[in-house]
């Protein structure tokens, strides 16, 4: 004759653990393997993450900073111009990298731009149009900054006329009117907006 046999509370509660534990494990393991998956997919994506670069490669444009700068001749920082006296636009480049990387600093890559509010006011892309501008190919080392030449803007607004006072351009407003400048280096912008005034 048989019989029922029932298991001790102690054994159901011991299977039920190890359900529950085998349970958890697997949804554990889905889990973590999205989140793998979809942090693998989002690295492939992000164009933020600064590559690794081998010394003598091409610079990354995310590990290239560019500050631009108003002054004198001689480069000394001046943010305000009396009537006649001409501004002088340069730049410094620097290499976040930990390795020297090549950058294109020439002619054909590197320009000012002024604005006032929403107005574009100059640009050095519109000088010299008759003239062929060249790359300059720097070896930059990592963290140094370098400096460009200073350059002096005539005051004039630019088109495709050209930027010069001989070109026939009009001046721009003085009087104490505010104006602001970026420099741009082979797809690089200036991550500083350097403000000046003409009185």
């Amino acid at each position: 004759m048989s019989q029922n046999y029932r298991p001790r509370p102690s054994v159901l509660w011991t299977r039920r653990f190890l359900v529950l534990a085998v349970l958890g494990g697997l949804i554990w393991g889905v889990y973590a393997g999205i989140s793998a998956g979809i942090s693998y997919v989002g690295g492939l994506f992000n164009t933020e993450k600064a590559p690794v670069l081998t010394e003598g490669d091409n610079c990354e444009p995310q590990q290239i900073k560019i500050e631009a700068f108003v002054g004198t001749k001689n480069k000394e920082n001046q943010l305000a111009f009396n009537a006649g006296d001409k501004p002088y636009f340069w730049f410094t480049i620097t290499n976040t990298a930990s390795v020297k990387c090549k950058f294109n600093v020439g002619s054909s890559a590197s320009f000012f731009k002024v604005t006032s509010g929403s107005d574009n006011i100059y640009s050095s892309q519109d000088c010299n149009l008759g003239t062929e501008r060249t790359d300059l190919i720097m070896l930059l080392n990592p963290n140094q900054p370098v400096s460009s030449d200073a350059d002096y803007w005539q005051r004039v607004r630019s088109s495709d006329q050209g930027c010069s006072i001989a070109d026939g351009l009009p001046e721009v407003s003085a009087g104490g009117a505010s104006y602001f400048l970026k420099a741009e280096v082979n797809g690089v912008i200036s991550e500083n907006t350097q403000q000046f005034v003409l009185n």
